[in-house]
């Protein structure tokens, strides 16, 4: 009997399904006339004609099935993750099979962000992106992560780093002060109305228990996962920066 297909080949699968791309030469018509843009190239996929973005001749195309192909084929002990693909921009998140923190490795086509390496954690019914803390970001330049090597080691540190900001959010009493805050620090109106609606109706309350700041920060995130997105990237690409408003704000606190 077969062995079922490991996670590794799973991931893999799904790496192999994010289209490959290339550079076109530009051109721009007037009056009937082309001509041709030498400074700069159009990123398309491979066998289409629709420009994607238009970067400079000198940009260095980085294949997104490289880049989390590369980072899979490194990690050495029992995964689960996804992978998430939509117009030139990608994510890899990998997770130990007995974790809810892990990585996120970042790539896009369209110059919108360099190859990142995040760490990340599942908390809530949302992705919490975590503080800058020993995050690797490289151009599009020479062999993408090249000199990073031990990616379960980097796993181990998501984990310690998740573990030490989420027992010092925790212990964090709610304020009514720290709740003007974070609703000043949101950045939508529904949000801020959420922040309203923790507080004001939170079973907690009644049960005398005090609520944290950690509680509140983890509503605000699944409240804004919840809301509608043209794609799951464009979903964790705003729960990254809204993880970072948040924490930079909470950590300071």
């Amino acid at each position: 009997m077969e062995s079922p297909p490991s996670q590794h080949d799973g991931l893999m699968k799904e790496i192999e399904k994010i289209p490959e791309f290339e550079l076109l030469d530009v051109s721009v018509v007037k009056d009937g006339t082309h001509r041709d843009q030498t400074k700069f190239k159009a990123v398309v996929e491979r066998e289409k004609d629709e420009a994607i973005a238009v970067v400079s001749s000198k940009y260095a195309l980085v294949q997104m099935r490289e880049v989390f192909g590369q980072v899979l084929s490194r990690i050495d002990q029992d995964i689960n993750g996804e992978v998430l693909y939509y117009g030139g921009r990608g994510q890899l998140h990998i997770f130990p099979n007995d974790s809810r923190v892990g990585i996120c490795v970042m790539n896009s086509v369209d110059r919108s962000s360099a190859i990142r390496i995040l760490f990340i954690g599942k908390a809530n019914g949302a992705t919490v992106y975590l503080p800058r803390v020993r995050e690797y970001k490289r151009l599009h330049v020479g062999a993408p992560l090249s000199e990073v090597r031990n990616y379960s080691e980097i796993l181990t540190d998501a984990q310690e780093t998740w573990e030490t900001i989420a027992d010092r959010l925790s212990k964090t009493p709610l304020t009514d002060e720290l709740v003007t805050e974070i609703k000043e620090t949101v950045d939508t109106k529904a949000l801020a109305e959420r922040v309203d609606e923790f507080v004001r109706y939170n079973l907690d309350r009644y049960l005398r228990k005090q609520l944290t700041l950690w509680d509140l920060l983890l509503t605000v995130l699944k409240a804004a996962a919840e809301s509608r997105f043209k794609s799951k990237v464009h979903r964790e690409r705003r729960l990254q920066r809204l993880s970072s408003m948040l924490l930079a704000f909470a950590l300071k606190s």
